[in-house]
C-alpha cells in the first residue's frame, strides 16, 4: 500500500512537472509572437514613417472633432448590452433551479470580458471558463450545470448570428478576386453557396462530434426549453444594441455608414474575436475591420478612427470595468487558483 502511494505521488509529480513545462512553453510562445509583432510594427513605422505620419495626423484631427454626446451614448448602449447578457444568462440559470438577480451576474460578465481581453483564447474560451468557475464559487452552481447553461445560451445565440450572416452575404456586393491570373467575380449567391458548401463539408468531416452535440442538445432540451424564446429574443435585442452602438460611434465621428455595412462590421468583429490568436483579438479585429471599411470606400483616416473609437469602448472600457469587478469581488484569486489546479 505504501509503495503504491509512493508510485502514485511520483506519477503526480511527473505529471505536474510536464504540465508546468507545457504552460511555460505556451507563455514563451505567446511572448515570442508578441515580440515579433512588436518588432514588425517598429520596422514598419521606422521604414514608412514618411507615409504614416500624415495618416496619423489626420486620424488625430478626426478624433479631436469627435462629438462626445454620441460617445457617451455608445458607452451607455454597451453597458445596457452587458446587462441584457446577464438577463439572458439568468433566464437559463433559472431552469436549473437558481433564482438569481441579473445584477448579480453583471460582475461575472465583465470579469469574463476582462479575461477574454487578456488571454488569447477567443471570445468563447477563457471568459466562459471563468464564468463557470465564478458561478460555482459565488452561487454554488456545479461545473456541469454552469457549462450546460452557457452552452445552451451560446447555441441559441447562434440562430440570430446565422440569419444575420446569411443576410450580409445576400446583400454583399460582388467580390472581385484580383490576385488570380484572371480576375474572378463572386456574386452574393455564389458567396452563400460557398459558405453552405464549406459548412456541409465541415459537418461531414466532423459528423461524429456533430452527432454527439445533437444528442447533448436533445438530452437537455426538456430542462432548458422554457428559456428558449426569452434567450432568443434577448440575443436579438443584444445584436440590435450592437448595431446602434456602432451607429453611434459613426455619428460621433460624422461618418456615414449604411445599415448593411454596420451589420457586416458587427458580425465580422464577432467572428474575428472568436479566433484564439491574440488576447481580445488585438490586431486581428482592428486589421480586419479597417480592411473591410477600406474595401467599402472609407479613407484610411476615417476607417482607423472608427475602429480605434469602437475598440476603446468594447475593449478598453470593458477591460477597465472588468478589472475593477475582479479586484473588488476577488475574481483574480479564483482565476489564479484555477490556473494552479491545472498543474496538479
Amino acid at each position: 500500500m505504501f509503495k503504491a502511494n509512493v508510485i502514485q505521488k511520483a506519477h503526480d509529480e511527473v505529471k505536474a512537472w510536464r504540465m508546468s513545462q507545457i504552460l511555460k512553453m505556451g507563455v514563451l510562445a505567446k511572448t515570442t509572437v508578441a515580440l515579433l509583432l512588436l518588432a514588425a510594427g517598429v520596422f514598419l513605422v521606422r521604414n514608412y514613417w514618411i507615409d504614416i505620419a500624415p495618416i496619423l495626423a489626420e486620424i488625430l484631427r478626426t478624433l479631436r472633432e469627435t462629438r462626445l454626446r454620441y460617445v457617451f451614448l455608445a458607452i451607455s448602449i454597451y453597458l445596457l448590452s452587458v446587462y441584457l447578457f446577464s438577463v439572458r444568462w439568468q433566464q437559463v440559470i433559472s431552469c436549473i433551479g437558481y433564482d438569481l438577480k441579473a445584477t448579480s451576474l453583471v460582475p461575472i460578465y465583465f470579469g469574463a470580458v476582462f479575461i477574454n481581453n487578456v488571454t488569447p483564447g477567443g471570445n468563447m474560451a477563457g471568459g466562459e471558463s471563468f464564468r463557470i468557475l465564478w458561478a460555482n464559487k459565488l452561487f454554488g452552481i456545479s461545473y456541469t450545470n454552469a457549462f450546460k447553461t452557457i452552452f445552451f445560451e451560446r447555441l441559441v445565440e447562434a440562430i440570430p448570428v446565422a440569419f444575420l450572416s446569411i443576410y450580409i452575404l445576400y446583400s454583399f456586393p460582388s467580390l472581385e478576386l484580383r490576385f488570380l491570373p484572371h480576375s474572378l467575380t463572386l456574386k452574393s449567391i455564389h458567396l452563400i453557396f460557398l459558405v453552405f458548401t464549406v459548412a456541409g463539408v465541415a459537418i461531414w468531416f466532423f459528423r461524429a462530434k456533430f452527432i454527439s452535440l445533437l444528442k447533448i442538445v436533445q438530452q437537455n432540451w426538456n430542462q432548458f426549453k422554457k428559456s428558449f424564446l426569452p434567450v432568443l429574443l434577448l440575443s436579438g435585442a443584444v445584436w440590435i444594441l450592437d448595431i446602434l452602438r456602432l451607429k453611434s460611434v459613426a455619428l460621433a465621428l460624422n461618418i456615414d455608414l449604411s445599415l448593411n455595412l454596420i451589420l457586416t462590421v458587427s458580425i465580422l468583429s464577432f467572428l474575428l474575436g472568436a479566433l484564439p490568436l491574440t488576447p481580445g483579438g488585438l490586431g486581428i479585429i482592428e486589421g480586419g475591420l479597417i480592411s473591410l471599411l477600406l474595401y467599402f470606400g472609407l479613407s484610411i483616416a476615417s476607417a482607423s478612427s472608427f475602429v480605434l473609437l469602437e475598440r476603446f469602448i468594447s475593449y478598453g472600457i470593458s477591460s477597465i470595468i472588468g478589472f475593477l469587478y475582479l479586484s473588488y469581488y476577488g475574481g483574480f484569486k479564483i482565476w489564479e487558483k484555477a490556473k494552479k489546479e491545472k498543474l496538479r
